[in-house]
């Protein structure tokens, strides 16, 4: 075999493009002793490969085993217990429990709200029409300072939002 072929070898092996086969002859490719200089670090890698895999090799018996396990597994499962009907029934009054109460959690009785004492708004009434004028002018022109405030703290952000977009252009 070539070197250059277990170049190109190594190369796909590398990423991940071979098959078994092309795996087969590097690890045997690399059991020789004739490997250039240039490709004797890899020899220790497949070496190793070769090793593990010789080491571990499953057993002729590993099915036998295995399915050894698997039945002793299953025998040692505990059984299905079925429910009797008294288990059901008291399973059922739960469920019917908590449904009652979800039930007068969120849908509560049309309870009778307290009746309160009314509030006679009448004694608070201005009676003078002079003084219920001078309540009500300062009421408008508080309201009016309060807009015209707005309006200028807006007219000042708007002239802000000018300056900073003369420094997007």
């Amino acid at each position: 075999m070539g070197h250059e072929w277990i170049e190109q070898l190594l190369e796909r092996y590398f990423e991940g493009e071979t098959n078994l086969s092309e795996e087969q002859q590097l690890r045997e490719y690399f059991q020789g002793s004739d490997v250039p200089a240039h490709l004797l670090p890899y020899q220790p890698l497949f070496r190793y490969f070769a090793e593990e895999q010789a080491q571990h090799q499953l057993g002729s018996d590993f099915d036998e085993k295995l399915l050894g396990q698997l039945r002793e597994h299953r025998a040692a499962e505990t059984p299905l217990r079925r429910l009797g009907l008294r288990a059901w029934a008291l399973r059922a009054a739960a469920i019917a429990l908590l449904g009652i109460g979800l039930g007068w959690l969120f849908f509560p009785k049309n309870a009778e709200i307290p009746q309160t004492a009314a509030i006679d708004w009448s004694k608070y009434e201005v009676q003078d029409p002079e003084l219920a004028f001078q309540i009500t002018r300062k009421a408008l022109l508080r309201t009016s300072d309060e807009l015209n405030h707005g309006a200028s703290t807006a007219a000042r952000e708007m002239r802000n939002l000018g300056q900073m977009g003369k420094f997007l252009k």
